[in-house]
């Protein structure tokens, strides 16, 4: 057991993107990736949160999106930087199982690099939702969990 109690965090709702009213529609989620992202500074605190909203005000213009933030929080540190915390979901299956890791494209590694996070400073996890059997409800397919931490790079 530490001998230290850790300082408490607080969480800043920064983002409301599907958990908006009536920015679902009739679209059904079928799985969310869960993403947290160590920032180094403040600055790059600033830069990923500006990313985020300008990609969730274009996601908010197309009602017909495979994919959409939800909740995004974002945590500072006293010594600077801090981490910001966010669900994808998706609405489509082959769509999803076609961009659920496209967070290690080349383009995002050097988007990740850009905003100034550090090498393994993401954590992405996947989960499936599993039909609701008592009300017949959600996609037939298992769970999916997978954490996996993406090397940050330059992109060629």
């Amino acid at each position: 057991m530490p001998d230290t109690i850790s300082e408490p965090v607080t969480r800043e709702l920064v983002l409301l993107g599907d958990a908006a009213p009536g920015r679902r529609g009739d679209r059904t989620v079928i799985a969310e990736s869960h993403v947290e992202v160590d920032i180094v500074s403040d600055e790059a605190l600033a830069r990923c949160i500006d990313a985020l909203r300008a990609s969730d005000d274009r996601l908010a213009e197309q009602p017909d999106s495979k994919y959409n933030w939800n909740l995004t929080w974002m945590e500072r540190r006293k010594e600077g930087g801090g981490k910001v915390i966010f669900d994808v979901v998706w609405y489509d299956e082959e769509f999803f199982d076609a961009k659920k890791n496209s967070y290690m494209s080349p383009e995002h590694l050097a988007m990740y690099t850009t905003i100034g996070a550090d090498e393994g400073a993401l954590a992405v996890s996947h989960w499936r939702k599993v039909r609701d059997r008592l009300h017949g409800q959600g996609p037939a397919a298992g769970p999916e969990a997978r954490r996996r931490r993406a090397p940050l790079q330059s992109a060629p």
